[in-house]
Parts: structure tokens; C-alpha cells; sequence
């Protein structure tokens, strides 16, 4: 791909991806839970409980293709639970159980069987069981769980979490599809703008989304963001009804969700560039020149560390990093697959994680000045077995 000054300078718009077959096959679950099992095995853990819910349901759609609904009773929920020596069983309320047995290759149970359930394969052992999705977990299910366990300890364990940030070439190709319809909502906002006609962020905002529906998207990866003129100084907030005005830095933060898999795609923008200050045109400059460091440089047996002080040394060299969460340590990536943000690999200080070859994950970088605006410019990238291959094509310096 060609460059300008270490910027890659990519077609607006590629070919529509096409692949043979797109879905996930039965045979892929369950190879899956063969490796999970494999891997608690060697770390001495007597098993895994999986939680998942509706928003974040990568620790538990990776096994079936069961995914929770939204809403505030146990339907919002799901468990998956395999031991070292079991069959797995996935826990759903007794109102999800119909769909997620049509659904999924193992037993299904719902939430008023798991504590039996548990009881039974707890009854006369001990050791660990590693628990994934701790952070999210809510108590009162937390609480079922281990009072049902007995001898036997629930820890969180990355086990799951390295396991999912190596994708497959299934899962690759789902994540580049849904990166494609991501650099099309940006056309869609780019194509609105150049009618020269007032547009809100809301407007735009929609207009995203629609395209991503459009383009095959079962739909967004997240609530999209547009934010603009001063409102682009605020690292995250969802779209009001102000108008884009000329000389506008605009921030976007916009992803599709296809097929179980997502794309987070971050893209900042100066709108009419001729009315902005230079200083907006740095911001995007340096924003995307960080980006490019961590393209530039991240390779398989590097840590994310490593990786990540690349992208950092270079906010912090722009002269932004006083306006940069990244410039101050807060991490330039973080693993993306079923769910926006997986828990693997975090690209941060002090991270040890070495990068291997499949490993899907963002290189971001986030500036925002009060008072001017601001911007994240976002890649999404996987490991090859010689660099970093950006999953996403859509141009990073954008004056429109």
C-alpha cells in the first residue's frame, strides 16, 4: 500500500468482501470447547464458568451461537460451564432455554437447574475452577455460583481470554467484512457532508448506521458516536442535535457488529479544512502518525508493551500529550473480536503479553483539546507472521 509521509494512503472504499461460507460451522464450536478443555488441563484448573450477557457475550458466543437478550431480568444472561473431565453445559433462563438448545451442540440447562448441576460436579473434589467475565458478573448469580461449589475455589483466569484473541481464519474473515461496512458508514457520513447542506450529529449518526444495516450488518457494534466542534473534545459521548459547522474537528466512533463479530472504528475528521486552524490539522495529523507507529513497527513475538511505548513515544513527541489519555499510559489498543473490546491483548504499559501471529486487536490514538476538539483515530489489525495487516482500509487524515 502506498504511503505519503508515513501515512498510509488507502481508496476510500475497497471491493465488497466475499467468502464461501460466512457462519461460524458446528464443527468450528467445537473444536473450540476440545482447546478450552485442553487448556484448563494445562494449567491445572478443574474447569471454567463462562459468563455472558447481552451487551458482552464473547465469553459465552464463542462456544454457541446462543446469544443472551437484552433486558433486565435473567434473560440478559448466560453461563458456560465445562470441566476439566465434563462435557460442557450452557446455564440460560428457562425462558431462553427453547432457543438456545435449537442453537447450540451441548446440554442446555437453565438458571433454576445450575446450582444442582454444579453441586454434582463439585460433590468430593477440590481445586479451581477459572472464572471469565468477572468483571461483569452480577452478584447475586456470582453468589449461586459459589455457594453451590463446595471445596472448590472460583478465581478469575485469563485462560478463555488468550484462547479468543487468537482468531481463526473464519473469524478473521467476519471481522474484515464488518470492518468493510464500518469504512462504508464513513462514506455515508463523507457523501451526506458534501451536499454542503446543515447535517446534526444525530442525522449523521443514523445515517452510519443505516448504511452498516444496508451493507448486511445484523447491526451496530455499539451505540455510534458523533461528536463535533467542541463536543469532539470529549473523549466519549453519544450525538446531539448541533450542527456540523465549518472548520469543525468531528469525532466518530462507529462499528458493525456481522454475523457475531465487530469492528471499532474510530475516525476524526476537519469539516470544510480551509476554515480550520492549524492547530485542528495537527491534532488530526498527530493522532494518525501515532497509528501509523504502531503499524510501522508491531510484530509477532514483540510484548504489548513494547508495542505500545511505539505508539505512546509518538503522541508524546507530537507535543499533545497532555491532551492524550494514550500519551499518559492509559494503552493504544485492546482485543477485539465477538465482543468491541475483548479482554486480550490490552496494548498498555507493563503489559508482558507477546503478540502471536492471528491475534486481532485495535491501535488507537485519542486527542482531545478543550475549547479546539479532538479526535481517536482507531485501526483494527491482526498479527501476520511478519508485521501488522490493518483489517480496515478507510484513510486516517481526513479534511473534508
Amino acid at each position: 500500500m502506498a504511503t505519503t509521509n508515513g501515512i498510509h494512503k488507502s481508496p476510500a472504499l475497497r471491493h465488497q468482501p466475499t467468502f464461501s461460507s460466512e457462519n461460524i460451522p458446528s464443527s468450528e464450536y467445537q473444536e473450540r470447547i476440545a482447546r478450552i478443555r485442553d487448556s484448563i488441563q494445562a494449567a491445572g484448573l478443574a474447569g471454567l464458568i463462562s459468563f455472558g450477557d447481552c451487551w458482552r457475550g464473547a465469553n459465552v458466543c464463542y462456544f454457541t451461537e446462543f446469544r443472551p437478550l437484552d433486558g433486565v431480568s435473567d434473560i440478559a444472561n448466560a453461563i458456560f460451564f465445562v470441566g476439566a473431565d465434563t462435557e460442557p453445559v450452557l446455564f440460560v433462563s428457562k425462558q431462553c432455554a427453547a432457543y438456545a438448545s435449537e442453537v447450540t451442540t451441548f446440554n442446555v440447562c437453565t438458571f433454576d437447574e445450575m446450582q444442582d448441576g454444579l453441586q454434582d460436579f463439585s460433590k468430593g473434589r477440590s481445586g479451581t475452577l477459572a472464572l471469565a467475565g468477572e468483571a461483569y458478573i452480577p452478584q447475586n448469580l456470582y453468589q449461586r455460583i459459589t455457594a453451590a461449589l463446595g471445596n472448590m475455589k472460583l478465581e478469575p483466569h485469563p485462560v478463555l481470554a488468550e484462547m479468543k484473541a487468537i482468531k481463526t481464519e473464519r473469524e478473521i474473515a467476519l471481522i474484515r467484512k464488518a470492518s468493510y461496512l464500518t469504512d462504508q458508514a464513513m462514506e455515508a457520513i463523507k457523501e451526506t457532508l458534501a451536499d454542503g447542506q446543515p447535517h446534526t450529529e444525530r442525522e449523521l449518526a443514523l445515517l452510519a448506521d443505516q448504511r452498516m444495516l444496508a451493507g448486511g450488518a445484523e447491526r451496530t457494534a455499539y451505540d455510534s458516536m458523533v461528536q463535533s466542534g467542541p463536543r469532539s473534545a470529549f473523549n466519549l459521548a453519544r450525538p446531539t442535535d448541533r450542527v456540523v459547522q465549518a472548520g469543525d474537528l468531528v469525532m466518530t466512533d462507529i462499528g458493525a457488529r456481522y454475523r457475531g463479530y465487530c469492528a471499532d472504528g474510530g475516525r476524526g475528521f476537519i469539516y470544510r479544512s480551509e476554515s480550520a486552524e492549524q492547530e485542528k490539522k495537527d491534532i488530526v495529523k498527530a493522532a494518525a502518525e501515532a497509528v501509523e507507529a504502531g503499524l510501522n513497527h508491531g510484530r509477532p513475538g514483540m510484548t504489548a508493551s513494547e508495542l505500545n511505548g511505539f505508539m505512546q513515544k509518538a503522541l508524546v513527541k507530537s507535543g499533545f500529550e497532555q491532551y492524550s489519555s494514550e500519551a499518559r499510559g492509559h494503552g493504544t489498543g485492546h482485543g477485539t473480536g465477538m465482543d468491541p473490546e475483548e479482554e486480550a491483548p490490552w496494548i498498555g504499559p507493563g503489559n508482558k503479553t507477546v503478540l502471536k501471529e492471528n491475534m486481532v486487536f485495535t491501535l488507537k490514538a485519542t486527542i482531545t483539546v478543550p475549547g479546539i476538539g479532538g479526535l481517536r483515530t482507531e485501526r483494527i489489525v491482526r498479527v501476520t507472521s511478519s508485521g501488522l495487516e490493518a483489517l480496515d482500509v478507510y484513510p486516517m487524515e481526513l479534511y473534508w
